[in-house]
């Protein structure tokens, strides 16, 4: 098991009585995580406003474990959709 670190976004929205929530990928570090959901937050804040609508937007990045064998196929995935870790 190694350590890496989970990006998730909750959205709330005016008289909808749900939580929406939405998951990106893990990282390695911390660091990374925190970079991304930096942007992230900005890229959901952006498209919210371009279809008319309200919402509160809060990102976190949570520590998890991981198993090294869903690790590898990320790293498959990443190379084959060429996207940086």
């Amino acid at each position: 098991m190694v350590k890496l670190w989970f990006l998730i976004a909750l959205m709330s929205y005016p008289n909808i009585p749900a939580i929406h929530y939405q998951g990106f990928g893990g990282f390695l570090s911390q660091e990374k995580c925190e970079e991304k959901r930096i942007v992230t937050k900005n890229q959901i804040k952006d498209i919210e406003i371009k279809l008319g609508r309200i919402a509160y937007i809060e990102t976190y990045c949570l520590e998890m474990e991981a198993f090294e064998s869903q690790l590898d196929k990320k790293e498959e995935l990443d190379k084959k959709n060429n996207i940086g870790v």
